[in-house]
């Protein structure tokens, strides 16, 4: 049985910030720009938990990112859930109580237990993240779809979409493009919108959803087809997500060519 303890960094022991990381060269090139961040005054090395065992490094976790940036610990795939949770508390204890944690399954056991041992809540369901290729095929636009900026989301039927989807409290935003599509009636019945995101290159798209009484009948599949299509003129990638048991989402992800990338869970 493994003793788990916390550590935090020392000028000494920086390399243990990527002791995980299985590419060693790439682990290298992010400990010199660490040490040149330090030198500089940018980041300190008290900003980072190392968890140890008898078996050298069992997990880390960088509290550098601003609050608003959950923190996501990285473990050895084999660590024990008593490990996850030593250094779940741990984060708790110096991140504070608005900062969240995230397991990623490219980065960590997806052991939702051993992080609400250590006082966490679940704050979101499972979350299943996708990444397309906008260069890799061409995605066809709906004939009839409107678009528009904030004059559309003002619309009197759009605005009562809006709120049958939840979305009342929906802003248009800068750069981004709100798209209607209607039924065999002319009365609209999903929308979605794309944009920029916080990454260069990549598009932000929101399925603000399709009408309970619309479902099943493809407007979700040729809405995202649609927003791809808009957001291949201006981006080269995009990433998007869902929840794990949404598999109507999770269909047309895979029909489009998305590449599901990772698997998340959110604690506050």
């Amino acid at each position: 049985m493994n003793t788990y303890s916390i550590h935090t960094l020392t000028l000494h022991t920086l390399a243990d910030a990527f002791a995980l990381d299985p590419d060693r060269e790439e682990a290298e090139r992010r400990l010199t720009a660490l040490r040149a961040r330090i030198a500089e005054g940018k980041a300190a090395p008290e900003q980072f938990l190392i968890l140890r065992s008898e078996r050298g490094v069992e997990g880390i976790a960088s509290l550098a990112a601003p609050a608003q940036v959950p923190v996501f610990p990285h473990f050895r795939p084999d660590v024990g859930p008593g490990g996850i949770t030593v250094l779940a508390r741990a984060i708790r204890e110096h991140a504070g109580l608005k900062r969240k944690l995230l397991l990623q399954d490219s980065l960590a056991p997806l052991d939702a237990e051993a992080v609400l041992a250590a006082g966490w809540v679940s704050d979101a369901p499972v979350q299943v993240m996708y990444e397309t290729d906008l260069r890799a095929r061409a995605y066809p636009l709906v004939p009839g779809a409107v678009e528009g900026g904030d004059e559309l989301r003002q619309r009197p039927e759009i605005a009562a979409l809006m709120g049958a989807l939840g979305h009342s409290d929906w802003e248009w935003a800068e750069g981004w493009t709100l798209v209607a599509l209607a039924d065999t009636a002319e009365k609209p019945v999903a929308l979605g919108a794309c944009g920029p995101s916080n990454r260069p290159g990549w598009a932000n798209l929101n399925m603000l959803g399709v009408h309970l009484e619309a479902r099943g009948q493809g407007y979700g599949t040729r809405l995202h087809a649609h927003l791809l299509a808009r957001a291949a003129e201006h981006f080269v990638m995009h990433g998007g997500s869902t929840e794990a048991e949404n598999q109507p989402m999770r269909r047309i992800f895979e029909k489009h060519g998305s590449r599901h990338d990772a698997t998340q869970m959110s604690f506050r």
